[in-house]
C-alpha cells in the first residue's frame, strides 16, 4: 500500500511541535499491488507453499447490506448465479471443467457472501498452463460476463431455499431476535445474507441483474493472485483480461452504513426450546478502528495483551466446579465494517445467568480497580511474542488461503499487511514497553456503558431474569468492592520433569526406504518412527498408539473407562494441576493429550523443534502420572452435567443419537453419554483404570513427523520414552461384540420446530478388507459425491449438499459401509431418497461415463501432489503402516490406485455396497410434520410426495459472515 502523505504544515516559529504523523505501513514487498486504468485493484505474490498451486480470488466490495428492499438475498444469490453459467462458461461448465482438471468442488472452488462484501475463491495447479489462464478467464467473467439465464436462475432458486432451511433452528431464531437489538435498526439488523424465503422463490431475474450491475464494477473489485508462477507473467495476463471492464455511466455510491453506539443499555433475552445451552453475551459497541498504522498495530497488540491476561482469569475461574460459568472469553474484534465491539461472553452454567453475567462485569471491574500483576504481564508477552515468532517462521510455508484472505482484508479494509517479520519486530519492540497503568484502564476505551447490549440465550426451560434485574446485575457488579486478584505465581522454570528420569537406549535402528524414514527400538520395546521433513519451518507432529484400550475393560466399569480419558486430561500432569500447567507452558508451542481408545492407548501432540522436548516431558507425566485432582474432576464434571442436560434438544443430536442405537445394535458401548452415565463415574475407579492400561507401555509404538534432527531427538527419545515402564505385557484388543444390524429397518425421528427433515442411508455388511478393496471404495465415494450431487442437487434442486462415505473396516471386525447422508424440505424426503438409491442401482449395472472417471483420476493425482508436501498426511500414513504392519511402498501407491479407476471396477464396487437387504433407513421430520401426518385420514397417506423444484446448483456452502458478531 502506497503511504498517504501528510498535508504540509507551514513554518511558525512560535506554533506548538506538531504530533508526529502515524503513516500507513507499507505494504510487504513480496506483494505487488497495482491498478489498472478502469480502477479495478490486483494483487500478484509469488508463494511456493504448497509447490505448482495458486490461489486466484475476486473479491467483490459488495455484500448483503446494499441491497434494496425488494433485494433481500439476491446479493447471495447472484454468487450461486456466478456457478451457473456466463458468457465463455455456459450452465455449470465452470464446475465441470475444474473438476477435469482435478479441482474440487467446494474445497478448491467456493465463494461466500457476506454482510459487506463477496469474495470467489479458486486454487489451481500452475504446472498446466492452460488451467491456470482458464482460471483468470473465469474470474473475469465472474466479474462482468455472468449470464442470469432465466431457466438457471428458477432452476438454482431451490438450492437457494435449502441453504437457507440448513441454517434454520435454535440459534438462527435466536439470533432473529437478538440482532434488531443489537443493531438498533440499522440495515445490518435486516440483511443477513442468506436473505428472505420469499424474495429467493420470487424474485425475478432481472432484480438480480440489478444488484450485480450496480456493484460489480472496476472500483468495487480486486483480483488476487497467490502461488508458484511467474510474477511477472501474471500480472499481464490480469491486465489483459481485466483491462476492458467499464464503469457504469452514472455509478451507485457506497456510503457507510452506520451502526448506532450512543445509547443506553439494550437487554435482549430469548430462550427456544431447542437451545442446548445457556450464553449471555456482553457487546460495548464502538466505531470502527482501522488498522492501517504502526500506530493502529501497537493499539492491537496493548489490546491482545489486555485479552490474555483477561481470558486467562475466566479460564482459571471456570475451573472452580462452584463456578457459574462453564467456560468464558473476551476481545476485542470488528462486529460490522462500521461498528467494533469490546465483546465478553460466557456459558451459563445450569442456567445460572444472573452469575455469570455478574462475573463478566466483575472481572472487568476488578482490574480497574487493581490492575493486572507482573507476572501476568509477563505471561501474556511470552505468549504473544511467541504467537507472532511462529507465524513468522512459518510464513513462507503459509497456506495459499491464509495469504488470500489477509490480502482481501488489505483491499477491504485497509488493514496493514507489512509481512510477519515486520510484525515480529514491531511486537519484539512493542510488548516490552507496554505497561500495567496503560492496561489497567483500557477497557475505558472501548465503549463503556453507552452502546452497551446484553444479550441471553437460552433453553426454554431456563428460569431468566427480566430486563430490570439484568440493569440490577449490571449495577451492582460494576460497582462492587472486589479483593484483588491472587495470582498463584510462576511455576521454577526447570521444566515440566524437576529430575529428568533415568534415559533408556536405542538398541536397534532401521532404515524404511520407501518412507525414508528411522526406526528405532529403545530397551523397552518402544518403537520410534522418524521421519523429519522441511514442510512447515516450525512445526512437529507425533502419535503414538499401543493395543488394548477399553475393550479389555469389563462391562461394569466401561462407564468409568469411557471418560477416564477425558479427566485425566482436564486434571493437569504430574505435580502440576490444569491452571499451573497452563502457566508453565506460557511462550511454548508444545501440547499432547493421551487417550483410552476402544482398541488402544493413544498419544497425539505438537510442538515447534524448540518445544519439542517440552512436549515430551508432557508425555511422560501424562503417561507415568496422572494427577488425583479432585477440584478437576468436579469442574468436568460440572461442565458435562450442563452440556448433557439439554443436548437432545438440538434435532440433529437427537437423531445421530437414535440412528447410532439403531446402526450398532444399541450395544451398551455405543450408548450416547446421560446425566445418569455421568453421576455414576467414579474418580478413583477410573484413575485406577487409566493407570492400568498405561502400567506397561512397552507395545507402544511412536510417529514423529517434521523439522527435527535425528542427533536432537535420539537423547530426547531416550529420555522420555526409553523410560517408561514394559513389564513384557502382550496386550491386544478384545471384540466386544459390536455388530450392524441385518435386515432393512426404518428409523423415524421425531424432533425440530423448523420444516427442516435430515435423511441417512446406511448400509453394511460384512467383507473381507483387502487393499484394493479400501481404494475401490474410496473411489466410490468420489464417483457418488460428485453423480449424486449432480441428480440430489443439481437435477432436482432439492438438497444443498449431500455426504457420501463408502469404507471398509478391518478391525475389530471386517465389514462394508456406506453412508448417504442430506438435509432437505420435509415433503421432498422420499423422492430424494428413491432418487439417490436409483442412482446409485443404475451405476452397479451400467458403471459410469469416461468423464467421472477423469475427474476421479485428476483429483487424486493433484491432491496427492499436496499430500506428499503435507506433515499431517504423512504422519497418517506411517501410523496406518505400521499399526497394520503393510508394507509402504505397496499401501500408498498412487498408480496402483489409478489403475482401480475404470467403469467396471466402479460398477463392481456400487453392487457391492448397495445392499438394500442390509439398508437402515433413518429419517428425522420436524413435529408439525410428524403431527400433519397423524391428523391425515389413511387413504390421503398413500399419496405420492410432492415432485421436488427443478432447481440444480453448483455453488458450495457459502460461509458465514466474517462480520457477523459470534452467535449469542
Amino acid at each position: 500500500m502506497v503511504a498517504r502523505p501528510a498535508p504540509a504544515v507551514a513554518a511558525v516559529p512560535v506554533a506548538p511541535p506538531v504530533a508526529p504523523v502515524d503513516p500507513v505501513v507499507a505494504l510487504d514487498p513480496q506483494i505487488k499491488r497495482g491498478t489498472l486504468g478502469n480502477g479495478l485493484t490486483y494483487y500478484v505474490m509469488k508463494h511456493q507453499k504448497p509447490e505448482q498451486r495458486a490461489a486466484l480470488w475476486l473479491a467483490v466490495n459488495a455484500g448483503s447490506v446494499l441491497e434494496d428492499d425488494d433485494q433481500r438475498g439476491l446479493a447471495h444469490f447472484v454468487e450461486h448465479m456466478a456457478f451457473n453459467g456466463t458468457r465463455r462458461f455456459p450452465k455449470q461448465a465452470i464446475v465441470d471443467y475444474m473438476e477435469r482438471a482435478g479441482i474440487r468442488f467446494g474445497a478448491d472452488l467456493n465463494a461466500y457472501t457476506a454482510f459487506d462484501q463477496t469474495v470467489y475463491q479458486l486454487t489451481v495447479p500452475t504446472d498446466n498452463r492452460d488451467v491456470l489462464m482458464k482460471g483468470f478467464d473465469i474470474l473475469r467473467d465472474w466479474a462482468g460476463d455472468v449470464s442470469f439465464d432465466p431457466v438457471e436462475v428458477d432452476k438454482e432458486r431451490g438450492v437457494v431455499l435449502e441453504e437457507w432451511r440448513l441454517g434454520r433452528g435454535p440459534f438462527a431464531r435466536i439470533r432473529d431476535r437478538q440482532w434488531p437489538v443489537m443493531f438498533q435498526g440499522s440495515r445490518y439488523a435486516e440483511r443477513l445474507p442468506i436473505g428472505l424465503p420469499e424474495t429467493i422463490k420470487g424474485a425475478p431475474r432481472d432484480k438480480l441483474v440489478r444488484f450485480y450491475k450496480d456493484w460489480y464494477r472496476p472500483h468495487n473489485m480486486a483480483v488476487i493472485a497467490v502461488g508458484d508462477f511467474d510474477p511477472v507473467e501474471i500480472e499481464q495476463a490480469i491486465a489483459a483480461r481485466f483491462g476492458d471492464l467499464a464503469e457504469p455511466a452514472q455509478p451507485r455510491t457506497r456510503a457507510p452504513v452506520p451502526v448506532p453506539h450512543d445509547h443506553e443499555l439494550a437487554v435482549t433475552i430469548a430462550n427456544d426450546r431447542e437451545m442446548p445451552f445457556t450464553q449471555v453475551a456482553v457487546y460495548d459497541k464502538l466505531a470502527h478502528r482501522r488498522n492501517a498504522t504502526r500506530g493502529d498495530f501497537r493499539r492491537f497488540v496493548v489490546e491482545s495483551l489486555y485479552h490474555h491476561m483477561v481470558n486467562a482469569r475466566l479460564g482459571e475461574l471456570a475451573q472452580d466446579p462452584a463456578a457459574p460459568i462453564t467456560g468464558a472469553g473476551s476481545s476485542t474484534s470488528e462486529l460490522t465494517r462500521t461498528c467494533d465491539g469490546f465483546i465478553r461472553s460466557a456459558g451459563a452454567k445450569g442456567g445460572r445467568v444472573g452469575d455469570a453475567l455478574a462475573v463478566l462485569f466483575r472481572e472487568i471491574a476488578r482490574v480497574e480497580q487493581y490492575g493486572f500483576l507482573p507476572a501476568e504481564l509477563d505471561r501474556a508477552r511470552r505468549e504473544l511474542v511467541s504467537q507472532f515468532e511462529n507465524d513468522a517462521r512459518e510464513w513462507d510455508k503459509a497456506p495459499l488461503r491464509l495469504i488470500a484472505d489477509e490480502i482481501t482484508r488489505n483491499f477491504f479494509d485497509d488493514e496493514q499487511m507489512a509481512g510477519r517479520r515486520w510484525e515480529l519486530e514491531a511486537v519484539r519492540e512493542i510488548a516490552p514497553a507496554v505497561t500495567l497503568d496503560e492496561l489497567n484502564h483500557l477497557a475505558r476505551s472501548w465503549g463503556g456503558a453507552r452502546g452497551r447490549v446484553v444479550a441471553i440465550g437460552a433453553p426454554a426451560d431456563a428460569v431468566l431474569p427480566g430486563e430490570a434485574e439484568v440493569r440490577a446485575i449490571v449495577a451492582a457488579a460494576t460497582t462492587a468492592r472486589l479483593e484483588p486478584w491472587k495470582d498463584a505465581g510462576e511455576v521454577a522454570a526447570r521444566g515440566l520433569v524437576e529430575h529428568p528420569p533415568a534415559p533408556g537406549k536405542v538398541v536397534a535402528t532401521t532404515h524404511d526406504a520407501a518412507a525414508d524414514a528411522t526406526v528405532w527400538t529403545l530397551g523397552n520395546g518402544v518403537r520410534v518412527v522418524v521421519k523429519p521433513t522441511v514442510f512447515q519451518n516450525d512445526e512437529v507432529m507425533f502419535t503414538g498408539w499401543q493395543l488394548g484400550g477399553t475393550s479389555l475393560v469389563p462391562d461394569r466399569d466401561f462407564v468409568h473407562a469411557r471418560f477416564a480419558g477425558e479427566i485425566m486430561n482436564a486434571s493437569g500432569a504430574g505435580e502440576l494441576d490444569a491452571v499451573a500447567l497452563r502457566k508453565a507452558l506460557a511462550g511454548k508451542v508444545a501440547g499432547a493429550n493421551v487417550l483410552l481408545g476402544e482398541l488402544g492407548e493413544q498419544v497425539q501432540g505438537s510442538a515447534r523443534p524448540a518445544d519439542l522436548e517440552t512436549a515430551l516431558q508432557l508425555v511422560y507425566l501424562k503417561l507415568t502420572a496422572p494427577r488425583r485432582d479432585e477440584r478437576a474432576f468436579a469442574a468436568w464434571k460440572e461442565r458435562q452435567r450442563d452440556f448433557l442436560q439439554h443436548k437432545t434438544a438440538l434435532p440433529d443430536i437427537a437423531f445421530a443419537e437414535q440412528m447410532l442405537a439403531v446402526t450398532s445394535g444399541n450395544h451398551l458401548r455405543r450408548r450416547p453419554a446421560t446425566v445418569e452415565m455421568l453421576d455414576q463415574v467414579d474418580l478413583d475407579r477410573a484413575l485406577a483404570i487409566y493407570r492400568d492400561r498405561l502400567s506397561d507401555l512397552g507395545g507402544f509404538t511412536f510417529v514423529f513427523v517434521g523439522n527435527l534432527e535425528l542427533a536432537a531427538l535420539q537423547p530426547l527419545v531416550e529420555t522420555y520414552l526409553g523410560s517408561l515402564p514394559a513389564a513384557g505385557r502382550k496386550a491386544h484388543w478384545k471384540d466386544v461384540g459390536i455388530r450392524y444390524p441385518v435386515g432393512r429397518i426404518t428409523k423415524t425421528v421425531v424432533a425440530g420446530a423448523e420444516a427442516k427433515s435430515h435423511v441417512e442411508l446406511s448400509m453394511g455388511a460384512p467383507m473381507r478388507w483387502s487393499l484394493d478393496g479400501e481404494r475401490d471404495a474410496e473411489i466410490l465415494s468420489m464417483v457418488l459425491q460428485i453423480r449424486l450431487r449432480e441428480v440430489l442437487r443439481e437435477d432436482m434442486g432439492g438438497v444443498y449438499g449431500v455426504r457420501i462415505n463408502a469404507f471398509v473396516t478391518r478391525e475389530p471386525v471386517q465389514r462394508r459401509s456406506l453412508v448417504i447422508s442430506f438435509g432437505c424440505d420435509p415433503a421432498n424426503v422420499a423422492s430424494l431418497q428413491a432418487a439417490a438409491l436409483a442412482e446409485i442401482r443404475a451405476i452397479a449395472k451400467a458403471g459410469i461415463g469416461a468423464d467421472y472417471l477423469t475427474k476421479v483420476t485428476e483429483q487424486l493425482r493433484r491432491e496427492r501432489e499436496v499430500n506428499l508436501k503435507s506433515n499431517g498426511w504423512w504422519r497418517s500414513r506411517l501410523r496406518s503402516a505400521y499399526y497394520f504392519h503393510e508394507d509402504f511402498a505397496r499401501a500408498t501407491d498412487l498408480d496402483a490406485m489409478l489403475k482401480r479407476v475404470t467403469s467396471a471396477n466402479v460398477k463392481a464396487s456400487a453392487a457391492r455396497f448397495l445392499d438394500e437387504h442390509n439398508l437402515v433407513i433413518g429419517v428425522l421430520r420436524p413435529a408439525a410434520e410428524a403431527a400433519k401426518d397423524a391428523a391425515t385420514p389413511p387413504a390421503a397417506a398413500a399419496s405420492p410426495a410432492p415432485a421436488p423444484p427443478k432447481s440444480p446448483s453448483r455453488q458450495a456452502p457459502a460461509q458465514p459472515s466474517p462480520s457477523a458478531p459470534p452467535a449469542p
